[in-house]
């Protein structure tokens, strides 16, 4: 039975060793990533819709009061800095 474990730890390692010429299959001559692969529109506009009202629902809730103290500090600062 531990021969099986090595066996299938060793084809995990030859795995691991060969993702980086995967990568490199990716790459053109130049080393750029080729063109990017296009997205159905209906897909796309479906994924922009959810984005959108994603954003829309998170601009609408409060700031944290941690983040409004760690500004007010910041704009602390930034009065004495240009006042000196």
């Amino acid at each position: 039975m531990s021969g099986e474990a090595s066996v299938s730890k060793k084809n995990h390692d030859d795995a691991v060793l060969e993702q980086p010429e995967v990568l490199e299959d990716l790459l053109n001559v130049n080393g750029d990533p080729g063109p990017e692969p296009a997205l159905p529109s209906h897909v796309a506009a479906h994924l922009g819709e959810q984005l959108q009202t994603y954003y829309a629902q998170l601009m609408s809730e409060p700031v944290p009061d941690r983040f409004v103290q760690l500004l007010k500090q910041l704009d602390g600062k930034e009065r004495d800095r240009d006042g000196e």
